[in-house]
């Protein structure tokens, strides 16, 4: 037990250290936003139906019901797209931590764990924050677009954005 307790203060030691060393500028939002993109929110969930590319999402603020979404594998339209915004674009004042024990375009990593998420940060004036947790394995690909992997879409995902 007391092993399992050292190794946890040891990871919010990194997450902090991590988390301060980050210069303290940023164009891009962290913040997760309603249904399709075009306001903030603070928090979404959205479960990706199997076998097909869109799902159902849990909006704060909405109506507080279940809300069919747009096409995930799209770049735009939906909630978690936009989100994602500050991950995908190729701005190297964008600042993110992105953890998945299957990243993506590396082959066979073994882990012991079985973490899937998204850290984003904008450390400007207005101090965002969000945090997208996940069931994606090689997602996202940071840098490079809104790219959904195709071979998931035969498989049902979970998403969560909060932002902090």
């Amino acid at each position: 037990m007391l092993v399992n307790a050292e190794c946890f203060i040891m990871h919010i030691r990194w997450i902090f250290v991590l988390w301060f060393s980050f210069p303290r500028y940023s164009e891009a939002t962290s913040k997760c936003y309603n249904l399709n993109g075009g306001a903030e929110a603070d928090w979404a969930i959205m479960y990706k139906v199997p076998a097909q590319n869109t799902g159902r999402a849990l909006i704060a603020g909405a109506a507080g019901a279940w809300q069919n979404t747009a096409a995930v594998t799209g770049a735009g339209g939906h909630s978690f797209a936009k989100a994602l915004e500050h991950v995908i674009a190729a701005n190297g004042a964008n600042k993110f931590i992105a953890y998945n024990n299957i990243p993506p375009d590396i082959p066979k990593v073994e882990t012991k764990s079985n973490s899937k998420g998204v850290l984003m940060m904008n450390p400007g004036g207005a101090d965002e924050a969000s945090w997208i947790v996940h069931t994606v394995p090689g997602f996202p690909k940071a840098l490079r677009g809104y790219v959904f992997p195709p071979a998931e879409i035969q498989k049902g995902h979970l998403f969560i954005c909060l932002t902090i």
